[in-house]
């Protein structure tokens, strides 16, 4: 379901940043007013479902690998679904809906690259939008780093790991979820604090919230 989950979100990404691309390639005209509004809450989307999506596949390898790892039910993966959908698109969705709290105008649009999402630095801002890609970027380390743990320390008997928790996975299969999950970490997480970090130096200044100062405009 993780895995599910972020090539939803990768696919959206890529749609959305194509279009803007064709669209918005060697201008910044306001011509599609109404796709911007959908295309700046997709983008919020995916800037946190991607490694909320990660974070779901390295939480279910960190399972697969742990000591306490016992034979898979249907409700177990009934339970985790369910989680990991949550997660990966509840989330998201809560941060496209929040958007309107710190929004002071629909959109702006970048040459060459199309609709990109507004915001002014404050309270809401950081807690709603700027936190939680890097929370969840952190979090999936901290899984990613404990199933290499365990790998290395059991790796004489790394099929028999995999096999004992009774999970659809071969190792095989295991090997390519594990090299999709660091890989993308190694890039996503520097990336994604760079962005951050960006994303708060841009706004100017720290304000504090008001929500008529926001949306006087």
């Amino acid at each position: 379901s993780g895995a599910i989950s972020m090539g939803v979100w990768v696919m959206i990404a890529n749609v959305n940043g194509f279009i803007n691309m064709i669209t918005w390639y060697g201008d910044a005209l306001n011509r599609a007013p109404i796709w911007c509004d959908v295309s700046v809450k997709l983008r919020l989307g995916f800037e946190v479902g991607r490694l909320a999506s990660v974070m779901c596949i390295a939480r279910f390898l960190a399972d697969i690998v742990s000591p306490r790892a016992t034979a898979i039910t249907r409700r177990d993966r009934r339970q985790r679904a369910i989680f990991d959908y949550t997660i990966s698109f509840g989330v998201p969705f809560a941060t496209m809906a929040c958007h309107i709290i710190y929004q002071p105008t629909r959109f702006s649009i970048v040459r060459n690259v199309g609709c990109s999402p507004t915001s002014l630095m404050s309270w809401p801002t950081l807690l709603l939008r700027t936190i939680w890609p890097p929370v969840f970027a952190i979090i999936a380390v901290l899984y990613s780093t404990y199933t290499i743990y365990r790998l290395v320390r059991h790796r004489r008997n790394f099929g028999r790991v995999v096999a004992g928790a009774h999970s659809a996975l071969t190792t095989t299969r295991f090997i390519r979820l594990a090299a999709l999950s660091f890989s993308y970490l190694a890039i996503g997480v520097p990336l994604t604090v760079y962005s951050s970090i960006g994303n708060i130096r841009s706004s100017a200044r720290y304000l504090e919230y008001s929500w008529r100062y926001v949306h006087s405009s």
